[in-house]
């Protein structure tokens, strides 16, 4: 049973980990093909990877896509809805965790 258990929790902490790397590649893509350094778009994704942080709990994460995924509606470039996609997902991520317990 306690092996069960740890498996599980060492799962958990590899999908986070996923989600957080995930999280931090779209903010990447955003300022790597951003032209904008002032759009609203490019400044959230850059104050998330400016925050030094090299974990993050998945309500965090949810949290982050929810404001990026803000940003990316305003945001004019072609990438634009394809990461919209993508952090959409990412928002579900504490729903996942909250599921998963």
């Amino acid at each position: 049973m306690s092996d069960q258990i740890a498996n599980l929790e060492v799962r958990h902490r590899d999908a986070n980990h996923a989600l957080f790397m995930v999280l931090i590649e779209c903010c990447q893509i955003i300022l790597d093909a951003s032209g904008e350094p002032d759009a609203t778009a490019t400044i959230v994704a850059r104050n998330i990877k400016d925050s030094s942080k090299d974990k993050m709990a998945n309500k965090e994460i949810a949290e982050c896509a929810y404001r990026l995924a803000l940003a990316l509606k305003q945001w004019k470039n072609p990438q634009a809805a394809a990461l919209g996609r993508l952090v959409a997902q990412m928002m579900l991520a504490d729903r996942w965790e909250a599921q998963l317990r």
